[in-house]
């Protein structure tokens, strides 16, 4: 369905009717704005307007420049990818929408390292900027979805915040979870099983 590039909705357009307070945005000839009403309630139900009906409004509010970038970053990269401005996105609160739908559109420099890292890992872990990443906070998901990636990386990790963040009781359990995702039974020692044992314990 190619959709009309538009802030008016038509309510008997809508394939289910708004509900609450919203009904009050509606002319007596059934037509609301949908930017002023969004503005008016300080809400932004994008994924309920995008689900019921055919209007593009994220594209309108982009062309007559009176989209919310700081607010509403979110929706431009779901409902139309094409917009997408870096230099305007807002990176410290929706980075990891770039990371789950577009990772082809990270910004390393730009990117929320800080809190958003867990969603490259989870999504793109190709991505993975070694130096930016927050280890300290998603070792353990690293760990978990890509422990080739701590391997070949852990000598850009900062190994001793990571002692310092996690108790010894937990370090020991990353020690023992490293040891079976390699296959190194119970007793056994190799090189991998020494060296992340000096790395996590510092013995």
């Amino acid at each position: 369905m190619e959709r009309i590039v538009t802030n008016l909705v038509k309510l008997d357009e809508l394939k289910r009717k708004p509900c609450g307070e919203w009904h009050k945005y509606f002319d007596k000839n059934g037509i609301a704005d949908a930017h002023a009403a969004f503005i008016k309630e300080n809400a932004y139900p994008y994924d309920w307007l995008y689900e019921n009906t055919n209007i593009d409004l994220v594209r309108w509010e982009i062309k007559n420049n009176c989209f919310d970038w700081e607010k509403n970053s979110w929706a431009v990269v779901l409902y139309c990818l094409d917009k997408f401005d870096p230099e305007k996105f807002n990176w410290e609160k929706y980075s990891y929408c770039i990371a789950k739908y577009c990772p082809d559109k990270i910004d390393p420099d730009k990117y929320n390292w800080e809190k958003d890292s867990w969603t490259i890992t989870k999504y793109c872990p190709d991505k993975i900027d070694p130096k930016k990443f927050n280890w300290k906070r998603n070792i353990w998901t690293v760990i978990s979805n890509s422990l080739d990636l701590v391997i070949e990386n852990s000598d850009k990790i900062n190994w001793e915040e990571i002692r310092s963040h996690y108790s010894y009781y937990e370090r020991r359990k990353m020690l023992k979870y490293i040891r079976k995702l390699l296959g190194i039974p119970k007793g056994v020692r190799n090189e991998m099983s020494i060296k992340f044992r000096r790395l996590l314990l510092s013995c």
